[in-house]
């Protein structure tokens, strides 16, 4: 597997975030197990394949939380989160606060961690 091939999975994985991914999924895109191709994943980006799909989406959720009034659980269940709580502690390791606090703030005090996003 090459760099086109990993840009052309991770090109589809960012058009597709807001979809229900997993693993199974990726995989029967990409044409590989999803062993084989979690191996690759981390050895060609350094992020494990579900951390990666798992960050993005809540940088996705970061943004329409930023942008929108979307209630806080439709965002988390349309991101595929199976609740609230835990869209909640994901958020909060990810960003350093709650997604409500988050919002208020505007996004404008996050973390460091927050800074650490991936491309």
């Amino acid at each position: 597997m090459n760099s086109a091939f990993f840009n052309d999975l991770i090109g589809w994985i960012d058009s597709h975030i807001e979809n229900r991914l997993n693993l199974d999924l990726v995989a029967e895109r990409a044409g590989y197990s999803k062993w084989h191709l979690q191996r690759m994943f981390k050895e060609h980006t350094g992020y494990a394949l579900g951390e990666y799909i798992r960050k993005k989406k809540l940088e996705k959720s970061a943004a329409r939380l930023t942008t929108s009034n979307e209630p806080i659980l439709s965002v988390a269940i349309s991101m595929g989160f199976d609740s609230q709580q835990s869209f909640n502690r994901s958020f909060k390791r990810e960003f350093g606060m709650a997604p409500g606090t988050w919002r208020r703030s505007g996004g404008e005090h996050a973390s460091h961690t927050a800074s650490h996003t991936l491309h």
